[in-house]
């Protein structure tokens, strides 16, 4: 397992990183999460849990796509899951686990070491230090930063200072070649944060009962208007996508390379504010660009993903 040429570069921004073999990185990254398939750089969700096998079983296939997609990843971990827990189970569930920890692709640290300094939190030292780390990943010849996060060792008092670090870490990386996934173990906080953390990340994901559930904060007719803006192609790309087809599928229908029906799918994602497929899916839905099947989807399975709406209210 080999870097590639590790020449300074400076951080990576969409549309500009590159891949190992020298071609333009996709915008869109593989998830190893059926629930949110490919998603944008710049995304900044949470993942709610509920056990530590939820925990597991989230995050050990989000950093294998990471891994196998050549992108330098962080895993911020805090109790009961410890730093050493932590590269045991890599070791054991990630083929080439020991190797992506001993040549850096893989980074494990304690979120007390990550957040705090001399025992309080810095919002100012943390994004310093996201910033330090991409810039290293994108010297590296890495395509990008993956990152999972947890706020297991957040106080009360910290609560709000939090919410606004969160705010500042969604836009300072809405434009480079990053992707945070922020897990928050659902007992530990109530209903009222849960609102506060789905608002504050744009959208949640949380696995109960066996069943996937999107929590989806959005502005009432937020992206009215937006489909004007689509090109024809982006407009084409927008139904097939809609209908479950994959970027190569979306190609040879229209006679273009699979690179350029994925720059197309992150163009027309972006314009639209969507951040993952099932957003894309409810958009066309709703605008009638696809009618709702009533059986079976595409692949023969019934439709396992539920989305809960939470709009802002318009003060009067």
């Amino acid at each position: 397992m080999k870097h590639a040429d590790r020449g300074g570069r400076g951080t990576r921004w969409v549309g500009e990183a590159e891949s190992r073999s020298g071609g333009t990185a996709p915008q869109l990254r593989k998830t190893g999460l059926g629930v949110l398939r490919d998603m944008p750089w710049g995304t900044h969700c949470c993942h709610f849990y509920q056990t530590q096998k939820d925990l597991r079983e989230t995050l050990i296939p989000y950093f294998r796509a990471g891994l196998e997609g050549k992108e330098f990843c962080l895993w911020i971990v805090d109790q009961p899951l410890t730093e050493f827990q932590a590269r045991r189970l890599l070791r054991r569930a990630i083929p080439h686990g020991d190797q992506y920890l001993a040549d850096g692709s893989m980074e494990i640290v304690s979120a007390q070491r990550w957040y705090l300094d001399r025992g309080a939190f810095s919002p100012k030292r943390a994004l310093r230090r996201w910033n330090q780390k991409l810039e290293q990943a994108s010297a590296r010849g890495y395509a990008g930063m993956r990152v999972a996060g947890n706020p297991a060792w957040l106080r009360r008092k910290d609560w709000k200072r939090f919410g606004a670090y969160e705010r500042a870490l969604t836009k300072s990386f809405a434009r480079k070649a990053v992707i945070i996934l922020c897990s928050y173990f659902v007992p530990t906080w109530g209903a009222a944060d849960v609102f506060d953390v789905a608002r504050t990340h744009g959208f949640a994901i949380v696995r109960r009962h066996g069943k996937w559930e999107i929590l989806e904060w959005r502005t009432p007719a937020a992206s009215s208007g937006r489909y004007e803006t689509l090109t024809t192609r982006e407009r084409e790309v927008l139904l097939l996508a809609a209908d479950g087809f994959s970027n190569p599928e979306i190609a040879r229908r229209l006679s273009i390379s699979a690179r350029t029906a994925e720059s197309h799918r992150a163009n027309l994602m972006r314009k639209l504010g969507l951040r993952n497929q099932t957003g894309l899916v409810r958009y066309a839905l709703g605008r009638g660009l696809v009618a709702a099947e009533t059986g079976d989807s595409r692949d023969g399975r019934a439709p396992e993903i539920q989305t809960i709406r939470i709009a802002s209210a318009k003060r009067v």
